[in-house]
């Protein structure tokens, strides 16, 4: 048996192909996709010796994104906003 094509081009391509010729033999797919990189952990949670996850491990894989994200959207806005109340403090004007 064949392996299952990747996108849904291929699989378009393919029942076409199908439908036009049903004895012609199916193209060959194109390879897979390598998968997309896995964004660097901030934290390494402990796993437990039996191979399960802790609760601390499940936490952080679901909270690591979503704070990267909102960290992405904000971070410039209030660095700007310290950074100009750290200058005029420094420079006397309160």
């Amino acid at each position: 048996m064949s392996r299952p094509p990747t996108d849904l081009d291929a699989i378009l391509e393919s029942i076409r192909q199908r439908i036009a010729d049903p004895a012609a033999p199916a193209a060959p797919l194109p390879p897979p996709a390598p998968p997309a990189p896995r964004p660097a952990r901030l934290v390494d949670a402990p796993v437990i010796a039996n191979g399960g996850v802790t609760v601390e491990a499940l936490v952080t894989a679901v909270l690591e994104p979503l704070l990267r994200d909102w960290l992405d959207a904000n971070m410039p806005e209030i660095a700007e906003r310290v950074a100009q109340a750290e200058i005029s403090r420094l420079t006397g004007q309160d």
